[in-house]
């Protein structure tokens, strides 16, 4: 390597390190949601829920603590996507903690248009887990599983990547490199 080509080198490795560091912390907290085959009918349901902050949301309505769904029902070849927030809503409490995402009394809607939602329910002593998409059942369960202290667990938190780790290896591959380099030129 010569000299030229480690100077732009190293420079990149010094802007990547700089970009990664001054990025902007999470937008919020991703949860991978549950999939409880034994209730869904056949259906596999897949994706995540993201929430702004940890904490115990309480609603009557429209819920601003979801900031985002991603979630897809499949069976078979048959795939339907739920991906809107503009009409979820919340009747009851939510917890979202840094290891699970969870339903304690209450019902959540995530609708993604005027037919199609997913709900989950816990009363005193009933469940009630529904899917629907353009008016047509995928399920319709009186059980739901996990539950965890009379809790439904909605999902699990997706693991985050910590900025500063990542700054960590490339300052350690960049010190990597100036050694190689120095080597390189005590050898030459």
């Amino acid at each position: 390597m010569d000299r030229i080509s480690w100077k732009s080198t190293s420079g990149l490795a010094l802007a990547a390190m700089v970009c990664l560091l001054s990025a902007p912390a999470s937008a919020g907290i991703t949860y991978n949601v549950t999939n409880d085959l034994g209730n869904q009918n056949g259906w596999s349901l897949a994706g995540t829920i993201t929430v702004s902050e940890y904490g115990t949301f309480s609603g009557s309505g429209a819920i601003t603590a979801i900031t985002a769904i991603d979630l897809t029902a499949s069976k078979e070849d048959v795939n339907h996507r739920y991906n809107s927030v503009a009409d979820t809503k919340l009747y009851g409490v939510l917890s979202a903690n840094p290891a699970t995402l969870i339903l304690p009394a209450g019902q959540l809607e995530l609708w993604q248009n005027s037919t199609s939602s997913i709900q989950w329910y816990k009363g005193s002593g009933a469940f009630y887990y529904y899917a629907v998409w353009d008016s047509e059942t995928l399920w319709n369960s009186g059980d739901f599983s996990p539950i965890v202290d009379g809790a439904l667990v909605l999902g699990t938190a997706v693991p985050e990547i910590d900025p500063a780790g990542i700054g960590s290896v490339l300052a350690l591959v960049t010190g990597a490199l100036g050694l190689l380099e120095r080597r390189r030129l005590k050898t030459a």
